[in-house]
């Protein structure tokens, strides 16, 4: 074979887009900035923030305890994510430590973004836990995996399925959002059918291996993702007393999360709610929306937050504690 056929380029769409790959990603974080600019200037122009306040405090106490409840579920079923890596992983900690750090990290996660929550604490009581660098990456990369892997087959169902409100603000039409929709369709099935049907099981990405789960195991990622997504959908479905469908809450969620994600904005702060109102305010006013999603906020983020400060404050203080006495 000549050297030209090693360095050819593919040709058609897929070369195009191999070649533009990285300008067509700015374009898409740009358009998708741009929009939540656009939204969240709109919402802080218009919004009667003592009408809010006044919507929040008219949800009723028994809600609010199913809002709490289903956020408590919500965590239990982010924590058991990493509780399905020990297996992938090959480390023995029992569960309800590591349930404990995902808890932890997720409540911060929420709330601080990421890097602080999600990496940089949970690597940091993992290793406290003696777990070496390798076995944490893949637990972080397999949880990440689970997470977003619910994220696509459900965003996927909804967007193809109509069921997500695109109002002119949003820039997105419904022909883009169903393309989008497919994708994301396209890329969960790939993943469960490598795992289902790949010979090559092993692959070394940046100096970490990364071994295919068995399809069983991405069977059981695909539902626990999508039960975590599902029941943040439900808190905010429960503050809305039901007066928007259940399928339409879950899908403007989905927009509201991935707008967060692209804008580095640590719990989507002020995205949420814009989105929320643009896409839902033909159905509920305004002020309504914004107090259902800020009592989320409360159930989902806030409370968690003390929470998971006060639980990582006292576990470093015991860490520290049998650190020291080892050291004597």
């Amino acid at each position: 074979m000549s050297a030209d056929a090693h360095t050819r380029q593919p040709r058609g769409m897929r070369g195009w887009i191999r070649a533009h790959g990285s300008v067509l990603k700015k374009c898409f974080v740009g358009l998708i900035m741009a929009v939540t600019a656009v939204l969240i200037g709109k919402l802080a122009m218009q919004v009667d923030w003592p009408e809010v306040l006044a919507a929040a405090r008219r949800i009723p106490p028994l809600t609010i305890a199913l809002g709490l409840a289903l956020a408590a579920a919500g965590y239990a079923v982010y924590a058991s994510f990493d509780l399905l890596s020990r297996q992938y992983a090959g480390h023995d900690l029992p569960a309800w430590k590591v349930l404990g750090v995902t808890a932890i990290s997720y409540s911060l996660n929420q709330n601080l973004g990421v890097l602080l929550g999600g990496v940089a604490v949970r690597f940091r009581l993992y290793a406290k836990l003696g777990l070496d660098t390798p076995t944490i990456s893949r637990v972080f990369l397999f949880s990440t995996v689970t997470n977003w892997l619910g994220y696509a087959w459900l965003g996927g169902l909804l967007f193809v399925g109509g069921f997500v409100p695109t109002p002119e603000g949003w820039g997105l039409g419904k022909g883009l959002l169903t393309l989008i929709g497919a994708a994301l369709l396209a890329i969960s099935a790939g993943y469960l059918g490598l795992c289902a049907f790949s010979r090559k099981r092993d692959w070394t990405l940046r100096g970490q291996e990364i071994h295919l789960p068995s399809w069983r195991m991405a069977g059981s990622q695909a539902l626990l993702g999508a039960l975590s997504w599902c029941l943040m959908a439900a808190i905010l479905y429960a503050f809305l007393q039901g007066e928007v469908a259940y399928p339409t809450v879950l899908g403007v969620l989905l927009c509201a999360s991935i707008a967060a994600v692209v804008t580095h904005i640590p719990g989507g702060l002020g995205t949420t709610e814009a989105i929320f109102v643009a896409a839902l305010s033909s159905q509920l006013p305004p002020p309504t929306i914004l107090g259902a999603v800020l009592m989320y906020r409360a159930c989902y983020a806030l409370t968690p937050l003390v929470l998971g400060l006060v639980a990582y404050l006292a576990v470093e203080a015991r860490m520290s504690g049998a650190d020291t006495r080892h050291a004597r």
